[in-house]
């Protein structure tokens, strides 16, 4: 898969995982765990599990496929996050930390976008913008409040989608969601920028990263944020998470 990546690296994270399987994360935080910022200890140890379990043939055969990737992802962030649950002090009545997180799994021309938080990822195409995730914040007057976040709880919760992806294509991966026209046009003008932007990631696809038929017409139909099914995915990811692990 050939893919042009451009962005900021420090609250991003890029890894290619398998010949046509590739990794797209954004995340955005408050408080400190290991005496990192919330949000760089977040990729770090997202980095450090895809390393260590990459080594493993059973979970880049599972990475490798449509069928099986999401699962296999999921397992990974059921770690990812009750490892730095763990390294907080948060409990019931008081969260010490918290990080927000888009994460993308790009599988043979299929895109799955896991969500938890205020940050957001959009499909671009022909100049039109569309949102692959939900805006998990409720405003309040004093300060907005997030809905679900990485790090709050044993538990992962996240949201779920997918697409499918055509010829020239953008995923764009954002820190927050964007507000208004204004602000979405603003990102259409940096799309070929060599730096698009702070909290900012952009993966433009070439020809061969499309699927073989009508991408176009599956894209619209396939995008359908399925919050049961990522929880249903999260607890099977729960049972197979000791399998992946080894």
């Amino acid at each position: 898969m050939t893919l042009a990546i451009r962005g900021d690296r420090a609250s991003c994270l890029s890894m290619q995982l398998a010949p046509r399987t590739w990794l797209l994360a954004v995340a955005s935080g408050f408080g400190s765990i290991g005496g990192l910022a919330t949000e760089g200890a977040l990729l770090a140890r997202l980095r450090a599990e895809c390393e260590r379990r990459v080594r493993s043939a059973r979970f880049r055969r599972a990475i490798d496929r449509p069928q099986t990737a999401a699962t296999a992802m999921l397992a990974l962030l059921t770690r990812v996050n009750g490892d730095l649950y763990a390294g907080t002090a948060s409990h019931e009545d008081y969260v010490t930390a918290a990080a927000s997180l888009t994460a993308m799994m790009i599988v043979h021309g299929y895109a799955y976008a896991m969500h938890a938080g205020a940050t957001a990822a959009y499909l671009v195409r022909d100049g039109e913008t569309v949102s692959l995730t939900r805006d998990d914040v409720f405003d309040e007057r004093s300060r907005p409040l997030l809905v679900r976040a990485l790090a709050v709880a044993p538990v992962l919760d996240v949201t779920i989608s997918s697409t499918a992806l055509a010829p020239g294509d953008a995923i764009v991966l954002v820190g927050r969601r964007l507000r208004d026209a204004a602000e979405r046009r603003a990102l259409l003008g940096n799309l070929d920028a060599s730096d698009p932007g702070e909290h900012v990631l952009v993966a433009r696809f070439a020809e061969d990263d499309a699927t073989p038929s009508d991408a176009r017409g599956l894209t619209a139909r396939s995008r359908l944020p399925m919050p049961e099914v990522a929880r249903f995915a999260a607890a099977i990811a729960f049972l197979i998470a000791a399998v992946f692990a080894h």
